[in-house]
């Protein structure tokens, strides 16, 4: 039960911390920067 709540904290902390980076980017790249963010992604480089 423990490990359960341990995870989903873990989970809600790390959706944040995209969520900050996401609004940094935004703010910073424009919507250009998360375009190339995804293709990054795909490509295996972040």
């Amino acid at each position: 039960m423990e490990e359960d709540q341990e995870l989903e904290r873990k989970a809600i902390e790390e959706l944040l911390k995209e969520a900050k980076r996401g609004k940094t980017r935004a703010e910073t790249m424009g919507p250009m920067g998360c375009l190339l963010n995804m293709k990054m992604m795909r490509m295996g480089t972040l």
